[in-house]
């Protein structure tokens, strides 16, 4: 008796044995989960719970891909990293990139031909709010006062730079607070700033903030030597009444806001086809994040606008959605 426990023993021992082993080969025989960050913009806005939602999306459908969506600067700073290889996807404002991407401006020692676009996403508004009876009437009369100008390079930043110049004043001639857009806002109703510029999507939570707690107006784009000037932003009338108590139609430049990746972020074009067939195939689970997202990215209109060359899994993907692809988004090395 006491020999066939033993035995027992002894068997059950092995075959624990055996199916640990297995258990350790099978680990060491599955791919390694690849974890990659999405860059995205502050918490305020549309584009961080949309790059979240869109990451956990990528990480639920694709094998082998692990997503997280961060709060970053937004579009000059996602640039920067997806060029360095610190993201593998991010946002950028469509101005942005296509600066980027022929080493214009700002970026005119550092291009960033890497870059290749996904699909579009919001519009990106470029808004100008001072209080109702601010005697500034134009960006011409910022001289001398103290500006919201966004923080300090991000994309909205450099869209003030060109604007001022445009009127023909520069930092010098005011007085630039670097602050993203929910401190503008407590600032200007605080009287800590005259004004402030932004890029923020129509009736976002910090906009809406402002104008139901104070009395404010906006500033109007209407000049068409303006857009001619800046042919990567499109004229939009914001309809009277959008926001509370601004009862006049307000002129505005827009542009759209691109996913972006990079041929640094070590995705393969099997890879990024994945990803965009999840996100597009499965849209109804980050579609509804905020109204802007809900309404503005859709598969229609998701090649609207790309300012830098596709990246061939993109191409592949819409391809076999029946999209006819202009030729200037088709990248060097595509084949």
């Amino acid at each position: 008796m006491k020999k066939t426990v033993l035995l027992v023993l002894v068997i059950g021992v092995c075959l624990m044995g055996l199916f640990a082993q297995g258990d350790k080969e099978s680990a060491a025989a599955a791919p390694a989960l690849r974890r990659y960050s999405i860059g995205t913009a502050g918490t305020a806005g549309s584009l961080y719970p949309m790059g979240v939602s869109m990451a956990e999306t990528i990480t639920k459908h694709v094998d082998g891909l692990a997503f997280t969506g961060e709060a970053t600067a937004a579009s000059v700073e996602n640039v920067r990293n997806l060029t360095s290889g610190k993201l593998a996807m991010g946002i950028s404002q469509s101005e942005i990139a296509y600066l980027a991407y022929n080493g214009l401006g700002d970026f005119a020692k550092r291009q960033a031909d890497d870059l290749r676009s996904l699909f579009s996403t919001i519009y990106s508004y470029i808004q100008v709010f001072t209080l109702a009876d601010s005697p500034i009437n134009s960006i011409a009369d910022f001289k001398g006062k103290a500006i919201g100008v966004g923080a300090a390079g991000s994309g909205g930043e450099m869209a003030a730079r060109m604007i001022l110049d445009y009127y023909g004043l520069s930092y010098d001639d005011i007085k630039p607070q670097f602050i993203p857009e929910s401190e503008a806002v407590s600032a200007l109703k605080d009287n800590k700033i005259a004004a402030f510029l932004c890029t923020h999507p129509l009736k976002s939570a910090a906009l809406m903030d402002l104008t139901t707690s104070a009395k404010v107006k906006m500033i109007s784009f209407e000049d068409p030597s303006f857009y001619e000037a800046f042919p990567f932003w499109t004229r939009y009338v914001i309809p009277a009444g959008t926001y509370t108590n601004v009862d006049e139609e307000v002129t505005v430049p827009i542009s759209r806001v691109l996913m972006l990746t990079s041929t640094k972020a070590g995705l393969s074009e099997d890879d990024v086809y994945e990803i965009v067939k999840a996100i597009w195939e499965n849209r109804s689970e980050w579609g509804s994040v905020t109204s802007a997202v809900s309404k503005q990215v859709v598969l229609e209109t998701a090649l609207s606008e790309l300012s830098v060359p596709m990246h061939s899994g993109a191409i592949k993907y819409f391809k076999e959605k029946g999209f006819d692809l202009d030729a200037s988004l088709y990248p060097p090395e595509y084949k």
